[in-house]
């Protein structure tokens, strides 16, 4: 039993620096500028919010629409720092009920619900995304994740 919660540590320990060391590849700050942090990456291709570009368009406790610009760098992690594209990503908020959504189409409020506990497919980039928005207007965080 003893050897088997070892196996199992040891190759838990080793998930997590993987995961650790390729994020880690990753700049934090595209090209060391403050202004564009690191909230995603994936395949080589890294997100970078524009905090420059936040944009409060709705400040109604508990509700909030904030949208912000969300840069991608592709080979990111291999050290390229050109975007290849700008998506502006809006985002509701209703802090009671501790929910985000995405408007699915910037401008439409046609919103999908971006649950904490879903998949990196349905979640990826939007989640990060819209943390990184509502902490930089709030000075918290959201869903409160790490």
């Amino acid at each position: 039993m003893k050897k088997a919660f070892r196996l199992f540590l040891c190759t838990l320990m080793v998930l997590i620096a993987t995961t650790a060391c390729a994020f880690a590849s990753y700049p934090r700050h595209l090209n060391g500028d403050d202004n564009f942090v690191l909230v995603d990456a994936h395949m080589g291709t890294g997100w970078y919010v524009d905090k420059s570009s936040l944009n409060v368009q709705m400040y109604n406790p508990p509700q909030y629409i904030i949208a912000v610009n969300v840069c991608a760098v592709n080979d990111a992690d291999r050290g390229n720092t050109n975007i290849s594209s700008v998506r502006t990503m809006r985002f509701f908020y209703n802090y009671d009920l501790r929910k985000m959504y995405i408007d699915r189409n910037t401008g439409s409020n046609d919103w999908r619900y971006l649950d904490p506990d879903g998949c990196w497919a349905e979640t990826g980039i939007s989640m990060p995304a819209g943390e990184e928005a509502f902490e930089l207007a709030y000075g918290i965080k959201f869903y409160h994740l790490s």
